[in-house]
Formats: structure tokens, sequence, C-alpha cells
């Protein structure tokens, strides 16, 4: 009987997440909150079920593998597998008409489950039989930390990974070229299901790490993946608050369209500061595998500024929320840099990598943060991706 647990980091937008459609540089860090995957095979029960657990969204449903295989079995199903957003229809039409869902995230999970499921069992040549699945996450739903997409990339990568099995292929880890799979796939569903502000992050949950990217209507060969240390800490800060990312996309797309000349000009000022943020990554990762520690204050320091710096873009272009610039500002205060993480509610503060020095002012931080009634935590950034757990 087959049965394996994997799980997918989530991410934040280190810098250029409201630049990068306009072709501009955009940096993404991997962070170590994690969804995670338990896949069973259930030949022996009886009930001939697909059993899904999806607690966070509050779904839980046995449903008959024989109504799902009835739903492919159609002749022109092969035609419709090949036409994704047809797939798409189609999926919708089955849980909607079979009354699996009640709630908008229900209805997108399992928009997300059979689509992959379908899609990915057409390509791989999954023969399809009754399994469990039980999926939770530690990410917060709809709050810019890649909730959907790790949900996305962990479920490409159990199907694939289910495809191998049956081929009897037994890995404890993804391949270069399964990797590079199972981030088509989840960037194949999210595409499709047009949930997406940065393009292409199913690669940061599949890889992991640090990855800047540059689009020009599609990815370009500048992409780069920047090995920082694991010790890399950051604190994560919830503002309770949410912002709309739809909002967000369609503000900048009009003040773009009534000043073109100047807010290219601050496209081109972010796009050179996201730049050298990861210039800084870098001399921060050496300095700091090195034990240069003057060298580190230095690119540190430098590292922060340009944080704020793209902080305070985001605010003039009224991208932030009087909130997230709250937050930051006492970060600054205390001497550390902080942004906000791309569309949702939480903004990112990034101490030195070397926190010898700083605790008392760390400390300082988190208690002025929580009296002002923000939720504080910590998390490591540039996490591995995908995995398959032991």
């Amino acid at each position: 009987m087959i049965k394996f647990k994997i799980s997918a980091p989530g991410r934040i937008a280190l810098c250029g997440e409201y630049t990068s459609i306009y072709g501009k540089e955009i940096v993404l860090a991997s962070i170590d909150r994690r969804t995670t995957l338990e896949f069973n095979e259930l030949n022996n029960d009886a009930r001939n079920i697909i059993n899904i657990k999806f607690p966070d969204v509050g779904l839980g449903l046995n449903i008959p593998l024989a109504l799902v295989l009835k739903f492919i079995s159609g002749n022109n199903f092969i035609h419709v597998v090949e036409d994704n957003a047809q797939l798409l229809r189609d999926v919708q039409y089955f849980i909607t008409s079979n009354g699996l869902w009640k709630t908008y995230p229900q209805r997108f999970s399992l928009q997300t489950f059979f689509f992959l499921l379908l899609y990915i069992a057409h390509h791989e040549k999954i023969v399809i039989k009754p399994f469990r699945v039980h999926l939770t996450t530690k990410l917060p739903i709809g709050a810019g930390l890649g909730s959907s997409t790790s949900f996305a990339v962990c479920l490409a990568a159990c199907f694939l990974h289910w495809a191998r099995l049956q081929k009897g292929v037994h890995n404890n880890k993804f391949s270069s070229f399964e990797l590079a799979q199972i981030s088509k796939y989840a960037s194949c569903c999210k595409e499709v299901l047009q949930n997406f502000i940065i393009q292409n992050d199913s690669d940061i949950c599949t890889y992991g790490k640090i990855i800047r990217f540059r689009y020009g209507g599609q990815q370009l060969h500048d992409t780069k993946i920047i090995n920082m240390p694991s010790e890399m800490k950051i604190l994560l800060i919830n503002s309770k608050f949410r912002q709309n990312k739809n909002e967000q996309i369609n503000r900048m797309a009009q003040m773009k369209n009534y000043f073109p000349w100047t807010i290219n000009i601050i496209l081109n000022k972010i796009d050179r500061i996201s730049n050298k943020t990861c210039r800084m990554l870098v001399a921060v990762n050496n300095n700091y595998r090195n034990r240069n520690f003057l060298q580190l204050q230095k690119s540190y320091t430098a590292l922060a500024i340009f944080i704020q710096l793209h902080q305070q873009m985001l605010c003039h272009l009224g991208l932030s929320h009087p909130k997230l610039n709250i937050i930051c500002m006492i970060a600054q205060h205390y001497g550390f840099a902080g942004k906000l993480t791309g569309s949702g509610g939480y903004a990112y503060i990034l101490p030195p990598p070397d926190v010898t020095n700083a605790k008392e002012r760390i400390l300082g931080l988190i208690q002025h943060l929580k009296a002002e009634n923000f939720i504080v935590s910590g998390t490591i950034m540039s996490c591995n991706g995908v995995r398959i757990e032991d």
C-alpha cells in the first residue's frame, strides 16, 4: 500500500511584488511555514472512496471513486483534459452539481485538487485508486504568504510522486526534473484559476531558498537562486488588516495609465532598489559564511536601507497601509528594516544574521509591537522547497 508525506514552504516577496508585472525584477524568499500533505492508498477499504480532509477550510468528504471515474470516462474527456480552461469548467460543474462545497475557500481548494488530480493523472498515466489525502497548513489563508501556491505545489508533488511509485520508482527526494514538473503543474493550475499576483511564484515553493525573477511577458533567462544561510531568521508581523490584491493591482494600473512618465520613473527606481537588495543579500551571505563580522554589519546596514527605501516607495504609491507603515516605523526605531510581504496584511522585519549584539533591541521591538496589538512570530527565511518527509 502506497503511503507518504510531503510538505512545501510558504513565501514572501522581499521586493518588487507590485512592479514585476511591468517587467521589473522581483525577489522572493521561501519561509519555513509549511503546508503538509499525508497520502494513503485505501486498497483494503470496502467503501471504495476518495477521502479528502482539508481542515483549514473546514472540508471533509468521502467521494465515491465510481463518481470520479464516471466523470472522466467520457469519450470527450481526453480532449477536455488537453484544454485547461475547459477542464476547469468541467471540474467546477462536477464539484457544484454534486454539492461538494459550501464556502468559497472550499470551492477554491476542490477546484485546485481535482484540476491537478485529473491533469496530472492524464499526463503521468496515474491509475486512480481509492485514497485518502489529509492536508494542513501553517500559513494563514489570504495573507500574502503564499498559502494557495504552497497548497498547489503540495498537491502537484503528491500526484507526481504517486505516479512515480505506481511505476516502481522509489525515491526519497525529488530530482531536478521532477521539481521542474511540479512547478510547471502548479503554475498551470494557478494560471487557469487566475489566482496570482506574482507570476510563476510556484518556483519559490518548489525550489525554496531565495529566487530573483524578471519577466517580459514570460520568465526570462536571468532567473537565479540565491543560496542564503538557513540560519537567517525574520519576524513576521500580522497587522490584523487584509489588503485586497486586486484593488492594489488596479490602483497601480490606473496610476500608470494616468501618469505614465512619473510612474515609469518610480518603477525604474524600485527596480534598481530590488537589484541592489539582491547584491546585498549575496554580500550578507558571503560575509556571514566567512565570519567577517565587520563587513557583515556594513552589508546588513546597506540591505536594511534598501528594504526601507522600497517600503517608502510603496507607501508613496498608496500600496501600503497605515498599520503596515506603523510596523515598519517601529522596526526602524529599533534599528531594523521592515517591509510589507506582498498582498495581504503582513510585514517582515529582518534582524541581522548574527543577533548576538541585538538581542535586547529585538526583545524591545517585539514588546513594542505587541503593545500596539500586532501579532509577532518568528520563522526561517530561505528554507528548503517541496520535499518528501521521512
